[in-house]
């Protein structure tokens, strides 16, 4: 049993890096299945919204670079890279969706999937300076 105890207590310490900088799911109070679907609805638009901010400020960015360096033309390969991350995140949380089956957690997964990949990608676009 002490043993167990170790163990479990030694665990928050080797707990990988990219586990503990993971934020907190958001709608783990909902009531039910169409409280919990409403609720990653709003967070799946919120976090749209800043991405589209924020892919706005750094196509500025780069074309502000491109203008100083023209051969580099990194807004038309930023672009290219948006849209291909797009499609990815699409069909990577349409599979993860789909692995519900019919089920009533399939939207929720679906857009829990977009919410994390959301986080991800605008996390990333902040750190372009």
């Amino acid at each position: 049993m002490k043993f167990a105890l170790l163990l479990v207590a030694s665990l928050g310490y080797i707990t990988p890096a990219w586990a503990q900088e993971s934020l907190p799911m958001p709608c783990v109070n909902s009531a039910n299945t169409v409280e919990r679907n409403h609720c990653f609805a709003a967070e799946v638009e919120s976090i749209d919204k800043l991405l589209r901010a924020e892919v706005q400020r750094v196509e500025r960015v780069l074309q502000e670079r491109d203008a100083q360096a023209p051969m580099l033309q990194l807004s038309r390969a930023f672009r290219t890279s948006q849209s291909k991350w797009q499609s990815f995140r699409d069909a990577d949380c349409t599979f993860r969706s789909q692995t519900y089956g019919d089920g009533t957690g399939a939207p929720a997964e679906g857009m829990w999937c977009q919410i994390e990949h959301g986080r991800n990608r605008l996390k990333y676009l902040q750190g372009m300076r």
